[in-house]
């Protein structure tokens, strides 16, 4: 598999739209956008939690107990 023409896809970028408790439950329109941004949103945040700990691990290998004290993130 050649990499030398690979390139990152662009991010897609999504319009905010009222959550759940903001909208009408009738417009099943609105109640669909509201739950797909709910479920991207606790996504990105699951990913940023991933992130954070294998930063953490890797401080605790390279630091030991120090981690938190001398932790460079």
């Amino acid at each position: 598999m050649a990499t030398t023409n690979w390139e990152y896809p662009e991010h897609q970028q999504f319009e905010r739209v009222p959550t759940l408790d903001q909208i009408d439950r009738k417009d099943h329109k609105a109640v669909y956008a509201a739950r797909h941004q709910k479920i991207r949103d606790d996504w990105v945040k699951a990913m940023e939690a991933r992130l954070i700990k294998e930063k953490l691990d890797e401080c605790y290998k390279t630091e030991g107990v120090n981690h938190c004290k001398f932790g460079k993130w």
